[in-house]
């Protein structure tokens, strides 16, 4: 304890120092924690060093032995020896163990009967505590009629009429032993109005069920001047069908949302397909001379002629450049037309392609031909990559099908087969 002083003092002074000295706050405040550790070091140091004892106090009756550790000095021979002491509860004389059972013969009277207004009319469960007296005095039970009570004091049946019977509580404490006797009367429990109701009416339909030669069962419309009324139980479908109901909407809901997604992923590949082509065309019309407003009207143009004559089909690429063109028409200026077309589009080539127009309709279409052709090679070489992702993806969707043919096939093959060796 001295030395954890004597370290709080040097700490406290460096503290003092620092501060005076105007030194980094970070050292002042480390060397004041140090203080403060070394401080509580010192004051628990004496708390937990017992000093020199002569005695131990013991716990009281029912609280049990406790251990305890001791370190014992023997003039000449032993110098801080580890001992460990098992120290005994407290022990009572004779005459403060005969009080204490009187006590708890006293305790016992009063909580035993539990929710029972007194022992001469019990028809719930009985309290049987193990222990008396905060724990000096153990209780053990035995019954005279355990077709009655059971070992835990529980009744075992509705009575028809009231039954005496015997309780007898062995109570201990520190050894000595006392029998305490005495008798408890179990009544029928007290039915309600309800419950002697429905007796009444098991009754009535026990007598129903025992005429003879009544091909029904006659369900009993009155009794006691109250009406019946019957329903058959039967299982409650209706949460199961505004569950089923709910998962319905819930699946329609999002079929929805995937039907949409797979149109549109559909839309995007279509166009991603188309791309190259319409890049190559204008390209090539760009290079015979035409400016890119009659190439586009042109490739349009064409596009829906051969719709007209059914000779393709819906093509979303081609029909964003039709729009194109409609916005034009309707006052749209040729920038903000193309500008839109990348914005539908949605896709990066497309938005790449209308961002390559604007700039060369600013800047003048000298230069876009070439362009577009390195856009074109560009094109091809993401088309050929859509391509074999695409084959890709069928021979995927092609090994659940191979699978059930192998297995078929397996089948055809090991059955006969199989048939032939138990003959």
């Amino acid at each position: 304890m001295h030395g954890y002083i004597i370290a709080a003092a040097v700490c406290a002074a460096a503290a003092w120092k620092f501060k005076k000295r105007r030194l980094q706050k970070r050292l002042y405040e480390a060397a004041l924690l140090l203080t403060a550790g070394f401080f509580l070091a010192a004051v628990f140091s004496g708390i937990d060093d017992g000093g020199h004892q002569k005695r131990i106090l013991r716990n009281g009756p029912g609280r049990g032995q406790e251990e305890k550790s001791f370190l014992v000095d023997a003039e000449g021979l032993l110098k801080q020896y580890p001992m460990k002491i098992q120290v005994e509860e407290k022990k009572l004389t004779k005459k403060q163990k005969q009080e204490y059972l009187d006590r708890a013969k006293e305790e016992l009277d009063k909580v035993i009967p539990g929710d029972n207004p007194s022992l001469e009319s019990v028809s719930e469960s009985l309290y049987l505590p193990e222990v008396l007296q905060e724990g000096a005095v153990e209780a053990d039970y035995r019954f005279s009629d355990y077709e009655v009570f059971d070992t835990e004091g529980n009744l075992m049946a509705s009575l028809e009429k009231s039954v005496l019977v015997e309780v007898t509580a062995e109570l201990t404490c520190q050894e000595e032993v006392c029998l305490y006797r005495f008798f408890v009367r179990a009544v029928p429990k007290e039915k309600s109005d309800r419950e002697s109701f429905a007796e009444k009416l098991e009754e009535l339909l026990v007598s129903e069920n025992n005429r003879e030669n009544a091909d029904y069962l006659e369900l009993p419309e009155q009794l006691e001047d109250r009406k019946l009324t019957w329903k058959e139980q039967k299982e409650n479908r209706s949460v199961i069908m505004a569950f089923l109901g709910i998962a319905g909407g819930a699946a329609a809901v999002f079929s929805e949302k995937e039907e949409k997604k797979k149109k549109e992923q559909q839309r995007h590949r279509q166009m991603l397909l188309d791309y190259s082509e319409i890049v190559s065309q204008l390209s090539l019309l760009l290079g015979a001379g035409m400016n890119l407003t009659v190439a586009w009207e042109k490739i349009a143009g064409a596009y829906l002629s051969r719709r007209k004559r059914k000779e393709v089909e819906r093509r979303e690429a081609y029909e964003e450049m039709v729009t194109v063109l409609h916005e034009i028409q309707a006052g749209v200026g040729e920038l903000q037309a193309f500008e839109n077309f990348g914005i539908r589009c949605e896709l990066s080539v497309y938005r790449k392609l209308s961002s390559l127009i604007v700039r060369n309709i600013r800047k003048g279409s000298k230069g876009l031909q070439r362009l577009l052709e390195e856009e074109e090679r560009e094109a091809f070489e993401q088309r050929k990559a859509e391509a074999r992702k695409a084959g890709e993806e069928a021979g995927t969707k092609l090994l659940l099908p191979m699978g059930i043919m192998l297995a078929l096939v397996l089948v055809i093959l090991v059955v006969p087969a199989g048939l032939t060796l138990n003959i």
